[in-house]
């Protein structure tokens, strides 16, 4: 997480699911008392109007002024920033993260922003960014506990931070969910117990140190996506980090976190493991 007083970015490109993104940084960045940056990025290469340089600027200004819009209805205290910026989306928004607390993404857009995060090359913004990545596919909900995935530690305990704080923030419970999957293991009630206890373990100084947070501890045996997602259905935000055990984390992220911001119904956010 960047310093205190650093902005919440947002990746704005002229969507509908990006004025959401810009609503739901709002409501943040005024729990965090920093200001919001709406960032548009443009860039002639492969455009298929073949806009010119001013059009193309032209368009950008329009789409800052809409997201800017946005922003003042769901919190009309928050600053905003409005920065226009020549460029691949990707390398500006990773620059941006260098001094941002979050960016802050729609699911859906009208250009590569999105993509970004839901394409194969863009998972990439995620696993390199300096900061926490949300991605808002929805309003989502005001109510309902922070889940978080915990899968393999320490990889995971910038997420789990993460977590505690935005729970924190919210004046919500968290869900700290752990899955295991070994269909010829033997003793599975022990294989199932053990895994309680080093859950309980891991969270138990976070859990001091966050003691208005409702914490509740849940193993299943089965498929670590499947069963964020389920769990995240009624969330108020879901928090994966970009490595662990169930996948191999590769150059991108982990396969939990792809299927959980891939398919995840409320905000998601992606923390970059802090050895990654």
């Amino acid at each position: 997480m960047s310093d205190s007083g650093s902005p919440v970015v947002v990746g704005v490109d002229g969507s509908g699911s990006a004025l959401e993104a810009a609503r739901w940084a709002a409501r943040e960045a005024s729990r965090l008392a920093v200001p919001v940056r709406l960032v548009h990025s443009y860039s002639g290469i492969g455009h298929p109007g073949r806009l010119t340089h001013d059009q193309l600027r032209e368009h950008g200004e329009l789409r800052l002024r809409a997201a800017c819009a946005a922003v003042r209805e769901s919190a009309p205290g928050v600053t905003v920033e409005k920065v226009l910026r020549e460029g691949d989306p990707r390398v500006v928004l990773l620059d941006e993260s260098r001094r941002a607390a979050l960016v802050v993404l729609g699911s859906r857009g009208l250009s590569g922003v999105s993509r970004l995060i839901m394409g194969s090359a863009g998972l990439t913004l995620a696993v390199h960014a300096r900061c926490p990545v949300v991605v808002v596919r929805s309003p989502g909900y005001d109510r309902g506990p922070v889940v978080v995935g915990v899968d393999g530690w320490p990889a995971c305990a910038a997420a789990v931070r993460f977590a505690f704080t935005e729970a924190a923030r919210f004046g919500a419970g968290l869900t700290a969910v752990r899955t295991w999957h070994n269909p010829g293991v033997a003793g599975p009630m022990a294989v199932h117990e053990e895994e309680r206890a080093q859950l309980i373990r891991q969270l138990s100084p976070l859990a001091r140190e966050f003691p208005q947070v409702p914490v509740e501890h849940v193993v299943l045996r089965g498929r670590p996506g499947r069963t964020l997602l389920e769990f995240g259905r009624h969330a108020r935000m879901l928090v994966v980090g970009t490595r662990g055990r169930t996948g191999f984390a590769g150059l991108l992220l982990g396969s939990t976190s792809q299927a959980v911001v891939q398919q995840g119904t409320c905000p998601v956010a992606v923390v970059r493991s802090e050895d990654s």
